[in-house]
């Protein structure tokens, strides 16, 4: 009979090989303390406790290893993105949060039309900011990506918010990974590549089966480094539903160890799929006929992708609630998803 983990039981997470050498950027102190002071002006952070929250996170690092190939000015861009998202996450975590409505009808406009609305609320006043500063960067078909990704995933926030306490027996794994693939924002931090080597993949390739199943594998790869880091906190708080060690664990009754080694085992299974997709997709920009400086920028892409070490210091979770979120988008940019990868 298997006992099931509680707060208290060791965990030694496993180590999985990944074929993707660790870079980091040499600007992490620089960006945890820029990214904390737009924070603090943004009206994010208040106070010793929510700014040691944020150090604990150590989002300076996470930025500086997510994205190594950043320039400083972009790197400290990339990490207030990456800050705005973790104090949307804090936000949903708390218990009964109501959904911010202007936050849901910016991300709605945005995903729409690319037009920001008037706010107030600070999750969407720093969005707005955001907006504003990275558009220009980057060209017309990048920013829509960008916002449909960025409506699917504040949606499923929030519906994640609502959907606490469900049953971890009544979710499969295929489900566990198609309601994951928003929540945890993967594909938004994914785009944000492209930003961080000053590329946007055009937009022919990047709607292509062969990218959209690249970025999908990219986001299970990141979800599951992830849920191997962040089991003690899960099971600090409870909740089996949202860590595929603990489904595992919980769903298949075999020990917590077995359980993190088996995800270990599909990673690294994630991480060779990922490389034979590299493969495929230079044959598929060939065949749109890509110029060669494109199919360069492609490549520098992926390779960021592939570079960008996808550990936590911390971790995120995600529930179920994806297709309930995306039932609050218009067809129109629920079909754009990426989620229908």
């Amino acid at each position: 009979m298997t006992t099931y983990a509680t707060h208290s039981t060791p965990y030694d997470p496993p180590r999985p090989h990944l074929p993707f050498p660790s870079l980091r950027s040499p600007h992490a102190e620089d960006f945890e303390e820029g990214a904390l002071r737009w924070a603090g002006e943004q009206g994010l952070v208040h106070g010793r406790r929510a700014e040691a929250y944020w150090r604990q996170v150590g989002l300076g690092e996470v930025s500086a290893r997510a994205y190594p190939y950043a320039q400083a000015s972009t790197g400290l861009l990339l990490t207030c993105w990456i800050g705005w998202t973790a104090c949307v996450e804090r936000y949903f975590d708390e218990p009964a949060a109501s959904p911010p409505g202007e936050l849901l009808a910016l991300v709605e406009r945005l995903a729409g039309t690319g037009e920001a609305l008037p706010v107030r609320h600070p999750l969407a006043v720093a969005l707005a900011g955001l907006w504003q500063d990275t558009v220009p960067l980057m060209p017309a078909h990048w920013s829509r990506h960008l916002a449909v990704n960025l409506a699917g995933y504040v949606h499923a926030c929030a519906a994640e918010s609502q959907d606490q306490g469900g049953d971890p027996q009544m979710v499969g794994v295929e489900e566990f990974f198609e309601q994951r693939r928003l929540t945890v924002g993967s594909y938004v931090y994914c785009d944000l590549v492209e930003l961080s080597v000053g590329f946007a993949v055009p937009d022919g390739l990047y709607r292509s089966q062969v990218f959209r199943r690249m970025r999908q594998v990219w986001n299970d790869l990141t979800s599951l480094v992830n849920d191997l880091a962040s089991v003690p906190k899960e099971l600090a708080t409870g909740d089996m539903l949202h860590n595929l060690v603990l489904l595992t664990h919980r769903q298949d009754a075999i020990p917590l160890d077995r359980a993190a080694r088996q995800v270990a085992t599909r990673i690294e299974d994630l991480a060779k799929t990922f490389t034979r997709l590299e493969e495929q997709l230079e044959t598929e920009a060939g065949r749109q006929g890509l110029p060669d400086g494109d199919r360069e920028g492609v490549r520098r892409c992926v390779q960021a992708m592939g570079r960008s070490s996808p550990e936590s210091s911390g971790g995120t979770s995600s529930a179920p609630g994806t297709r309930r979120s995306l039932a609050c988008l218009e067809p129109r940019i629920r079909r754009d998803c990426d989620v229908r990868s």
